[in-house]
């Protein structure tokens, strides 16, 4: 054999795993010793199921290394299989096949063993990479080991948090039981306040009508009160009549009616029903007010405008100016009514719609407290699918927005 040939096969011994504590010398003892062949395209060289009694040095070409049709891997020049067949005869696990014509080196079984037998250095340098590789095993076998106690581990404790999930998703639902208990309650009570208002309100408005048909023996400024009266225990009787409570929309007990309403009949009429407190406080109300129409239920909107109106009368001092504008754009109604009262603190005004704010905040006695007003205000407006919002700062008034799609 050449010199330069011999060279190249002890640099491809070198580079194979059950070789690697071989010397040079021992090596080159090695390489005039393995055979040449040549596979075709698609032959096999190995097949899974046979008994191994040859190691293979690619030298040029392509292999896949297959069981059946799934691919394992594939081998190039240079790389190495069957190597453990020279010491082990169990039966190859995979089947190997040349996915074009290749060149192998092969060095069978019965020729290593020749080399091996009184070669004692050889021997031991075969030895110490088989020890080396139990001991890798072995570390490899202490790591999943040590991995399969940290999954049961970690197993455990999935199964504890599922189990405190089942027992919190039962205190869950039977608080959930409680709070429809209690929800159930609450609207019956609600019922029986209902019903108890619902006489003496009959009776009230049946006293304002008689007042009414003898209005002409009244004086004028009783005539006016009167009407202020009969106007408002109406309303009363329509809010009572649809149980108009935060709570009932909440639960979406009811069933809102809408109808198309001309906003400016609204505003117009609740300012009426005020214009005498306005008058008696000195303040200067300014309307401007188009005629702009939007789907809503009539009585959600009268008590809409009404808390809120009353909320600027009542925020505002003697001698100050409430405005109240109502306009339309291509889609959108809406208004606002703004005054030059005390105005609501700054990191208040995104929760002034919360019923719980009062108790939040702890409002002092020189700041507004509109109690459940604006809360209600928020719901009726929701119930409408409007949107409403506020701006202010304590000491410069208060602006309140109410908006509604535009009527078709």
């Amino acid at each position: 054999m050449e010199e330069h040939q011999l060279r190249n096969r002890v640099e491809l011994l070198k580079k194979t795993n059950v070789f690697s504590e071989i010397d040079d010398l021992l090596l080159a003892e090695i390489a005039p010793v393995l055979t040449d062949v040549k596979i075709n395209k698609q032959q096999n060289i190995i097949r899974k199921g046979e008994r191994g009694d040859a190691m293979y040095i690619i030298t040029k070409g392509l292999v896949r290394i297959h069981d059946g049709n799934h691919v394992i891997s594939r081998l190039r020049t240079n790389d190495v299989f069957g190597e453990y067949s020279l010491i082990d005869d169990q039966v190859r696990s995979a089947s190997v096949t040349a996915e074009e014509p290749t060149e192998l080196l092969s060095l069978s079984r019965k020729d290593f063993e020749a080399l091996v037998s009184g070669n004692i250095e050889m021997t031991r340098g075969i030895l110490r990479v088989l020890i080396q590789r139990i001991r890798y095993m072995n570390e490899l076998e202490e790591k999943l080991t040590k991995s399969y106690l940290k999954i049961q581990r970690q197993k455990q404790e999935i199964e504890e948090q599922s189990e405190n999930i089942k027992e919190q998703k039962q205190k869950l639902e039977e608080q959930n039981f409680d709070l429809l208990n209690v929800n159930e309650e609450k609207n019956h009570l609600i019922s029986i306040v209902v019903h108890g208002l619902k006489n003496p309100l009959t009776s009230s408005l049946c006293m304002t009508d008689f007042l009414e048909l003898h209005a002409d023996e009244l004086p004028e400024e009783y005539r006016e009160c009167v009407d202020i009266i009969h106007n408002s225990l109406q309303r009363m009787n329509k809010m009572i009549n649809q149980v108009l409570d935060v709570n009932v929309i909440e639960s979406k007990v009811i069933q809102l009616k809408y109808e198309k309403i001309n906003l400016s009949k609204i505003i117009n009429e609740i300012y009426s029903h005020h214009k005498q407190t306005i008058q008696q406080k000195e303040l200067n109300v300014i309307l401007d007010l188009d005629d702009a129409f939007a789907e809503l239920n009539e009585v959600y909107i009268l008590q809409v405008v009404d808390n809120l109106l009353s909320n600027a009368i009542k925020f505002t001092q003697s001698g100050k100016i409430i405005w109240i504008k109502l306009h339309e754009s291509k889609d959108k109604v809406s208004f606002v009514i703004r005054d030059e009262g005390v105005g609501i603190p700054k990191e208040q005004v995104d929760d002034i719609f919360d019923i719980y704010q009062r108790k939040k905040h702890h409002l002092k006695q020189d700041e507004p407290d509109p109690g459940l007003g604006l809360a209600i205000v928020r719901k009726y407006v929701t119930a409408m699918k409007g949107k409403v919002w506020c701006k202010s700062d304590k000491g410069k008034g208060a602006a309140f927005y109410v908006e509604f799609d535009k009527a078709g």
